[in-house]
């Protein structure tokens, strides 16, 4: 005798995320054939626009635990990379009790030219230029990419 498995039916965003909780819930015995039971029978009852979504089948009973996009942790893990090269070259010392943050920044205090700074959060004020002065951003951005390479 085959067990009846519940599989829940999740959108899937532009973004590539999926959402949180599954918009259908349906049963099927043969996870083999799940998808082609879904197509044929499932999908074709819901409307046009739900049809048309990018959608996501996964058996209830197995963890239904959603991958962080690879594009925001790639971003997430270049920003710490970026923060360590910073403090590379920067005495944190000098700014106990500041809030700050790092950027790339073309301003008046870096002679209008590109340069990584310390910032301060919230008001995004220049407290202190931790690079060369670069003519290009894509200088600049390779600048940092060496030094990521060399922690």
């Amino acid at each position: 005798m085959s067990t009846i498995y519940n599989w829940n039916v999740y959108k899937v965003f532009k973004n590539g995320k999926r959402a949180k909780t599954p918009f259908h819930v349906f049963e099927h015995k043969d996870p083999d054939n799940v998808e082609e039971y879904f197509k044929a029978q499932i999908k074709e009852k819901f409307t046009e626009k739900i049809r048309a979504s990018r959608l996501m089948i996964l058996r209830s009973d197995l963890p239904q635990v959603r991958k962080v996009d690879g594009g925001a942790q790639e971003e997430r893990t270049r920003h710490i990379k970026e923060g360590r090269v910073i403090r590379k070259y920067l005495k944190m010392e000098a700014y106990k009790g500041t809030s700050i943050t790092t950027g790339l920044v073309l301003c008046p205090q870096s002679n209008w030219e590109w340069q990584w700074a310390v910032l301060e959060s919230g008001t995004l004020r220049y407290l202190k230029g931790v690079s060369p002065s670069f003519k290009s951003h894509g200088a600049a951005c390779e600048w940092m990419n060496e030094e990521i390479n060399k922690l």
